[in-house]
C-alpha cells in the first residue's frame, strides 16, 4: 500500500484497504444490513464477491498473503450511561457506532479530556460526583450526536436521501466544499457544521452561481 488508503463505493457494498503494522493491509468489505442474514451463511464467498465490482483490486487480493481468518459481524449502535458508582467509560465503553467512519479512538481522546475535567472538579470539591459526571454525559452526547447520526445513515450502505443526494451534488466540483466535506468525515468538523443550514445554503448557492 505503500502508506495509502483507499477506499472504493460501488452499489449496495463498499471496501477499503489500509496498510496497518509489520507492513500489512486490513481489507474490509461491507454490504447493507438488509443483506447479512443471507449472506452470513457463506461468509467467505460473501466478503470475496463484493471485489468484483473493481476487477483490478480483486486481482491485487488474489495475489495476497491472507494472514488471519476472516471476521464478520454487525455492529450495534447504541448510548449507554457512561458513569456509576466508581466508575466511568470513555469511548466505545460508553456508546457504540459503526466503525465506517473511523472515529473510535478520536472519540475516546475527546470523552477522557471531557470526563478528566469532570473528575477535577469532583477532586477539588467544587462539584458533587453526580453533577459532575451528569455534565460529562451532557457534553459527550452533544458532541457525539451529529456524527453517529451521520455513521448509522453511511453504514446502511443505501443510497443517501434525495436531499443528502442533491447536497453531494452541490459539493462536486466545489474544492472549499469538498475539502470541509472530508474534513467532517475526518471527524475535524462536526457535521452539525457542515450540515447547518447556513453551510448547506452557502454550498447551494455557489453550486447556482458555478
Amino acid at each position: 500500500m505503500n502508506g495509502r488508503f483507499e477506499t472504493y463505493a460501488r452499489p449496495n457494498i463498499g471496501f477499503a484497504a489500509v496498510e496497518t503494522h509489520d507492513g500489512q493491509t486490513i481489507v474490509i468489505g461491507g454490504w447493507p444490513f438488509a443483506q447479512f442474514e443471507d449472506r452470513k451463511h457463506d461468509l467467505e464467498a460473501s466478503y470475496l464477491s463484493v471485489f468484483e465490482a473493481a476487477p483490478e483490486f480483486a486481482a491485487r487480493l488474489e495475489s495476497a498473503r491472507r494472514e488471519s481468518k476472516i471476521l464478520g459481524a454487525v455492529t450495534p449502535n447504541f448510548f449507554r450511561k457512561p458513569y456509576g458508582h466508581g466508575w466511568a467509560l470513555v469511548g466505545d465503553a460508553g456508546y457504540t457506532k459503526d466503525p465506517i467512519t473511523a472515529q473510535g479512538i478520536t472519540d475516546a481522546f475527546r470523552d477522557a479530556e471531557l470526563l478528566s475535567a469532570a473528575l477535577s472538579a469532583v477532586f477539588a470539591g467544587s462539584q458533587s460526583f453526580e453533577t459532575a459526571l451528569a455534565a460529562y454525559q451532557s457534553a459527550r452526547d452533544m458532541q457525539a450526536m451529529p456524527m453517529y447520526e451521520l455513521t448509522t445513515m453511511i453504514a446502511t450502505l443505501e443510497p443517501p436521501p434525495p436531499q443528502m443526494q442533491q447536497l453531494l451534488g452541490a459539493v462536486h466540483g466545489n474544492q472549499e466544499a469538498m475539502d470541509g466535506w472530508c474534513r467532517m468525515n475526518a471527524g475535524i468538523t462536526s457535521p452539525a457544521e457542515f450540515l447547518s443550514d447556513a453551510n448547506v445554503a452557502r454550498i447551494f448557492a455557489s453550486a447556482a452561481a458555478r
